[in-house]
């Protein structure tokens, strides 16, 4: 009996409808796709299809056009939330990653002479508070398997009502950077993880108690560990903020702010805030 090698999507389309009739196990180039890469095919195709079976290569594809998607939206979105002055303005991000998914290079430019420097530095920024899955192999510089990408990010000034959800993530990406600014960007840190800080403060933004705990990052938690150390560092810098300071900051009619705080912070993060000329 011949082996036939299935080269096209049409051919594992119809692969599948055939192993579904005769209950056996696929034949050779194809193969059954995760839910979640189904999910990517029926992207890919415009909402038109769903198959199960795809090739190797096909799959490659999918996969490396998901992870453009990904990024383009995911920075999109964190620039939007970062952006809570409103700043409107086109910019230019040039973006280099290693093969990990590890921020080596962030280079905004101004895509018009009208574009507020402040903008720039907001997508300057989120770039470097950025962090990815692996790049796909497709992806990769074949010598040193990095990959660099261009991405327009547009603010501009036909823009509805923001919704309580995008303004509760504009609130939390203010406090984030105030406690990235203030606290953890003080210490040398070069690893990966997330801090939080539950906080007890009163009218004038005198912290009364601060507990933080260090977690995983759930995209390299392999790279976390534990650092008592560095967690007693932060809770008493924490302590010594002046909340008053923030953005945003108001007490509840007690007279007392009770709030939780996420930083992330990753060996490139230092990088925030820096920007060339």
């Amino acid at each position: 009996m011949s082996i036939i090698k299935m080269k096209s999507r049409a051919d594992c389309r119809l692969i599948s409808m055939l192993l579904l009739l005769a209950g056996s196990v696929p034949l050779s180039g194809c193969h059954r796709l995760t839910p979640e890469q189904r999910v990517d095919a029926w992207v890919d195709s415009g909402g038109k299809s769903a198959p199960t079976y795809l090739t190797s290569e096909e799959i490659k594809r999918i996969e490396e056009r998901r992870y453009g998607r990904v990024l383009g939206t995911t920075l999109a979105q964190n620039v939007f939330w970062a952006n809570g002055e409103g700043l409107r303005g086109s910019v230019k991000l040039r973006m280099k990653l290693d093969r990990q998914g590890d921020v080596l290079r962030c280079e905004a430019q101004p895509m018009d002479a009208g574009s507020p420097p402040g903008f720039t530095n907001v997508v300057t920024d989120v770039c470097w508070s950025s962090i990815w899955e692996s790049v796909p192999e497709g992806l990769r510089n074949p010598v040193d398997g990095t990959f660099e990408v261009t991405v327009p990010l547009i603010a501009s000034g036909n823009t509805s009502p923001i919704s309580d959800y995008e303004r509760r993530h504009q609130r939390s990406a203010v406090e984030s950077r105030f406690f990235w600014d203030n606290v953890v960007a003080k210490q040398s840190i070069n690893a990966f993880g997330q801090a939080r800080f539950e906080f007890t403060a009163n009218a004038k933004g005198q912290v009364a108690r601060c507990d933080v705990t260090l977690k995983k990052n759930y995209l390299r938690p392999e790279h976390f560990h534990p650092d008592p150390a560095l967690q007693k560092a932060l809770a008493t810098q924490c302590l010594q903020l002046d909340l008053q300071q923030m953005s945003g900051f108001r007490v509840k009619e007690d007279g007392v702010a009770h709030r939780v705080v996420f930083v992330e912070y990753l060996p490139w993060k230092k990088q925030v805030g820096r920007y060339s000329e």
